[in-house]
C-alpha cells in the first residue's frame, strides 16, 4: 500500500540539548555579574552567548519541510508474528537543501518504532517547475504481532540546529494502512474425509476416467427437446441420449464463529491498537481460518456463519475472506437466531459437517445449534473455557466437544477431533 506524500510539516517538539543549557545558563549567569562589576564587555559576552541558544531554539522550532513520503509494504498482507518489509521512498519537494537527520517509522504495538536511522542530506529541486529534488530509498523489518489493521506512520525525524543547541522531531508523510492477518496453522490431514459421493473430489476423478458423459446423460425419451440430445455420448452408446438434470450433491463444512462480546468472559474494551480485544476471541480467529482452508482444500464447500453481524468475506476468495479475518472484532447486542441451513438447496439431507467455534455461547445459541444437529453428519463444537452445563447440553444433543483454551496448539486441538471419531468408532 502507497502513503500520500505530504507537502508541509509540523514541528512536533523542541527542546535545548545539554550543550544549550549550558550556554543559556552561562548567559543567565554573566549579565548581572556584568552589572555587578560594572564590566560591559561581560555583559557583551553574556548577551551573545545568551542568544545563542534562543535562536537555535526558534530555528528548529521555525523550521518547516517540505518533504513527501512513499511507504510500500511487502508483501501488503502480513501473518501475525511473520516479517514483512516496509521500504519508504522520501523525497525533497522544496528549494532549499535539507541537513541530515535520524528518522524512524512509527506503529502502534511495541517497541512502537523502528530502531532509529540516518537520513542523508537531500538536493532541493530546480525552480518552481524544475522537477522532483533527490530522493532516498530507506527500508526496514516489522513483524506485527498480533492481527488487525494497522495504521503506520508517520515518519519521524529528529534533527539540530548546526551548532547543535537544540533539537527538533518533525513528522513528515501520512500514515498507510497496514492488514495482518491471522496466523495459518496447518492441521493434520485425514480427521474428516470427503464423505459425499459427488464432492468435488470425486467429481475430477470421475472426470478424468472419462466416464462424465455416463453422469450426465440417460436414453432418449419419446418427448425429449432435440436440443438436449448429447450427440458424444449418443456415438459413444450407439443410441440416443439427451442430457439430464444434474442434481450433485457436494461435500460440505459449515463453520460458526462466536463473534458476540458478551459470551467471552476475557473480552475487555479495545485500548491500544496493539492489544487483542480477548486472547479466546483471537484463539478462535485463527483456528478458524486455519480450519477453513485446510478443508476447502480438501475438497469441501466452506460456508462461514457469524453469530452476530457478518463481517467476513466468502471463503471462496481466499485473500478478500483473510483480510475481513484481520478486521473481524466482537461485536454488541443481540442478533437474530442463526441458522446452519440457510442458502440450503436440500434442507431435507445431510448438509455434511459443521464445526462451531464458540465460547461461553448464549443460550439461544445452543439451542439453535441443538435443534439443527440432526441435519448434519458430523457436529464438532470447539469450545473454549465453557461452563460444564454448555459441554453436557451440546454431547447429549450429538456434539463432539473438544474443551480448549487460549494456550491450545491449533494443531492439537484437530487431532483431537480424530481421536473422538476413532473412539466413537470403537464403541460402534
Amino acid at each position: 500500500m502507497r502513503g500520500r506524500a505530504t507537502r508541509r510539516n509540523r514541528v512536533r517538539a523542541t527542546r535545548l540539548t545539554r550543550r544549550g543549557w549550558a550556554l543559556l545558563i552561562v548567559g543567565l549567569v554573566c549579565v548581572p555579574v556584568a552589572y555587578l562589576i560594572h564590566r560591559q564587555e561581560i555583559l557583551s559576552v553574556g548577551c551573545f552567548v545568551l542568544l545563542l541558544p534562543v535562536c537555535a531554539w526558534l530555528y528548529v522550532r521555525l523550521r518547516t519541510m517540505r518533504i513527501s513520503v512513499r511507504r510500500v509494504f511487502s508483501p501488503p498482507a502480513v501473518s501475525a508474528g511473520h516479517p514483512a518489509t516496509v521500504e519508504l521512498e522520501v523525497t525533497n519537494a522544496s528549494t532549499v537543501q535539507t541537513s541530515e537527520a535520524h528518522w524512524r517509522d512509527n506503529w502502534p504495538w511495541s517497541p512502537y518504532a523502528n530502531e532509529p536511522g540516518l537520513l542523508p542530506s537531500l538536493r532541493p529541486r530546480l525552480g518552481r517547475d524544475g522537477g522532483r529534488g533527490s530522493s532516498v530509498r530507506l527500508r526496514y523489518p516489522v513483524s506485527p504481532p498480533v492481527r488487525g489493521v494497522f495504521e503506520v506512520g508517520p515518519l519521524l525525524l529528529d534533527f539540530s540546529d548546526p551548532f547543535g543547541l537544540a533539537d527538533g522531531a518533525i513528522a513528515v508523510g501520512s500514515t498507510d494502512t497496514l492488514v495482518v492477518t491471522p496466523e495459518i496453522v496447518p492441521l493434520p490431514e485425514g480427521m474428516v474425509s470427503v464423505t459425499a459421493d459427488e464432492g468435488p473430489t470425486r467429481m475430477m476423478e470421475r472426470r478424468a476416467l472419462g466416464a462424465e458423459d455416463d453422469l450426465m446423460t440417460r436414453e432418449y425419451r419419446r418427448g425429449d427437446a432435440l436440443r438436449r440430445v448429447h450427440w458424444r455420448a449418443s456415438a459413444h452408446h450407439g443410441e440416443l441420449m439427451v442430457r439430464q438434470e444434474e442434481q450433485r450433491s457436494h461435500a460440505e463444512a459449515r463453520l460458526v464463529l462466536d463473534t458476540r462480546g458478551a459470551d467471552y468472559p476475557d473480552a475487555r474494551p479495545s485500548g491500544e491498537a496493539g492489544e487483542p480485544e480477548s486472547d479466546s476471541f483471537e484463539w478462535a480467529v485463527g483456528f478458524l481460518a486455519s480450519l477453513a482452508l485446510h478443508l476447502q482444500r480438501g475438497g469441501f464447500l466452506v460456508t462461514v456463519i457469524e453469530t452476530a453481524e457478518n463481517q467476513l468475506a466468502d471463503v471462496d476468495h481466499a485473500e478478500e475472506f483473510l483480510e475481513s479475518l484481520a478486521a473481524v472484532r466482537l461485536l454488541d447486542g443481540q442478533t437474530g437466531p442463526i441458522s446452519l441451513l440457510h442458502g440450503a438447496d436440500r434442507p431435507d439431507r445431510s448438509q455434511g459437517s459443521v464445526f462451531a467455534v464458540l465460547a461461553d455461547a448464549d443460550p439461544a445459541i445452543l439451542d439453535r445449534l441443538i435443534a439443527q444437529r440432526r441435519s448434519f453428519h458430523l457436529a464438532v463444537a470447539f469450545l473454549l473455557d465453557p461452563l460444564p452445563a454448555t459441554s453436557a447440553r451440546l454431547r447429549e444433543a450429538g456434539w463432539i466437544c473438544i474443551e480448549v483454551d487460549a494456550e491450545q496448539p491449533m494443531d492439537l486441538a484437530w487431532l483431537r477431533v480424530g481421536a473422538e471419531l476413532d473412539a466413537g468408532r470403537g464403541h460402534a
